[in-house]
């Protein structure tokens, strides 16, 4: 697999991730916030030079990090 698409599979996998809210709580006000996160990734992966992908799952692996260490 080439690093496009292994970043790409990151990059979906990480957006399937901040979607699915602890305890898979629809109406938890995390998983608005995790939406608007997923949407501004997604935004930014079709905007932007696709070296990026990887980088941008990063970023919002470390966002869904913050949020649940802020939510312990």
């Amino acid at each position: 697999m080439s690093d496009e698409a292994s970043d790409l599979r990151e990059l979906l996998a990480a957006v399937c991730e901040a979607l699915t809210a602890p305890g898979d709580d629809l109406n938890d006000r995390r998983l608005v916030d995790r939406a608007r996160w997923a949407r501004i990734i997604i935004r930014g992966a079709l905007d932007e030079d696709p070296k990026d992908v990887g980088w941008n799952a990063g970023y919002l692996r470390r966002k869904m990090a913050e949020e649940e260490a802020a939510n312990r």
